[in-house]
Formats: C-alpha cells, structure tokens, sequence
C-alpha cells in the first residue's frame, strides 16, 4: 500500500461511510463488554484458578476486539484480507522474537488444563520437590524443604515426570532395616512394629513387616505404614528413630559392612 493508496483513501471518506463504523466500534465496545461480564459470571462459578481465570478473560477480550476492528475496517471498504496477512506477519514475528517466552504461557495454559496439581500441594517435578506456591504465565513456583523457592519454566514443567503426592490425601512410608542373621525374625518384626506407633499413622491399611531380601551381611526387612499427605516427614523421622532405640533394647544389632583380613606367614 503506497502513498496514493493511503491518500485516496482518506479522500474517498464520506459521512455515509464513517457513520456506519463508528457505529460498529460503539456498538462492538458494548457487545464485548457485556460478553466479558458474562464470561466473569460463568468462571466465578466454575471456581476456575486465578491464573487460568486471567489468562482465558485476556485471551477473549483480545479476539473479539480485533474481530470488532475487522469489520469496522470492513464497514469502511479497507481490504481486511490485507490486514489479517499483515497481522499474521506481525505475530510469525513476534512469536519467533519471543518464543521460549510463549512456550512457557503455552506450557502454563496446558498446565491450568490438564490440573496436574493445586497451589499447596507437595510435588515433585523432574528432580525438584516442594510445595507449590504459585501457578504462574511463566513460571510454576514450588518451595523446597530447605526454604528455597524454585522457579521452574512452564515449558519443562508441562515435559518433566510430575509426582503430586498430595492429591490421593495419603502416602505411605517406606523404611528399610536391617538385622543380622542371628535375631529371629518374629522379634525383628514385633520391634519394628512396636516402632510404628504413632497417633498420626492411619490403621486402616495396617501397617505391616515384609522381609524384603537376604544380604551379604544381613536379612533386611521393609517397613510399611500410611499416613495423611501432610504427616510424611513427621512420621518418617520419628519412626527411624525409635526403631533404633527398639532395637538396642531389645538386643538386635544392626549389621555393618565389614572386612576380615587375614595374614599368613610365608
């Protein structure tokens, strides 16, 4: 489009032909506002996220003002197939210049889709574990057990193996012992039971004693108890330490690897 172009235009404008877009672009404003208040009512009602709630209003508010601007432009004789080619070009650019950028919302729309997991929920994403404190456009924010907050892109959240321990309300603990082979097995069980009693361990699964394998050195046995989501480390760290304290009282030594070296003189 030259300057001819441009000029011949303006020139060409006529009451007759503003009028009618004006017209348009008011009454196009009014359709698009009323359409958002709506689409407000519906989300608040949905208990869509505030992330996703955000994203999806600016999302439409965007389209049907640009469709708004189309058929305005339209009203006025300018080639909308020429502006739609133009902004096409326009956003190709924009999406190359900023594409990790768009990945990331990208990754975060899918994520605020798909549900994988809530703000406060105990997670583990690729090899980063915490509590999630934020869903954001870029980034899902989680923090760690040593009071770090991670940042971690969108883009690699949506591709990484996603553990969310905290959605089924119970996890199970899983601790290993090992004895030597000269304690019976029945007392090693009875003494790693006897550990596992604590208010915040659910008894319904039971808890229970496997032997899991027979070492070198030693017969290891596999403790199994559930507790609520929440309670995992509490429960975890108390029961290793009073299995030890079970175990001294009630004389089971706990094998360590050793090495019997003998010298034989020539």
């Amino acid at each position: 489009m030259n300057w001819d172009t441009i000029k011949n235009f303006f020139t060409s404008l006529t009451l007759e032909k503003i009028l009618p877009g004006l017209l348009i672009l008011v009454v196009g404003v009014i359709v698009v506002k009323l359409i958002l208040r709506l689409l407000s009512r519906v989300l608040d009602r949905s208990h869509l996220d505030k992330t996703a709630f955000t994203i999806v209003k600016a999302v439409v508010r965007v389209g049907l003002y640009l469709l708004v601007i189309l058929i305005a432009a339209g009203s006025l004789g300018i080639d909308v197939t020429s502006l739609i080619a133009l902004l096409s070009v326009v956003s190709l650019a924009v999406s190359l210049a900023v594409q990790n950028v768009l990945s990331n919302v990208v990754g975060g729309v899918t994520l605020l889709g798909s549900d994988p997991f809530h703000v406060g929920d105990y997670v583990m994403i690729g090899s980063d574990s915490g509590i999630v404190k934020e869903i954001g456009l870029q980034y899902t924010k989680i923090k760690g057990f040593n009071g770090e907050l991670i940042y971690i892109p969108n883009s690699e959240v949506v591709s990484s193996r996603v553990c969310n321990y905290t959605v089924e309300g119970m996890r199970r603990v899983e601790l290993k012992f090992s004895a030597d082979y000269d304690s019976s097995i029945d007392l090693v069980k009875e003494t790693i039971l006897a550990s596992a009693v604590h208010p915040k361990i659910l008894q319904e699964p039971a808890p229970e004693v496997v032997v899991s394998e027979y070492a070198a050195s030693s017969v290891d046995y596999l403790l199994r108890v559930w507790v609520k989501a929440e309670d995992f480390g509490e429960v975890k760290f108390f029961v290793m330490e009073q299995a030890k304290r079970n175990f001294d009282a009630a004389g089971i030594s706990i094998p360590y690897p050793q090495m019997d070296v003998h010298l034989k003189n020539s």
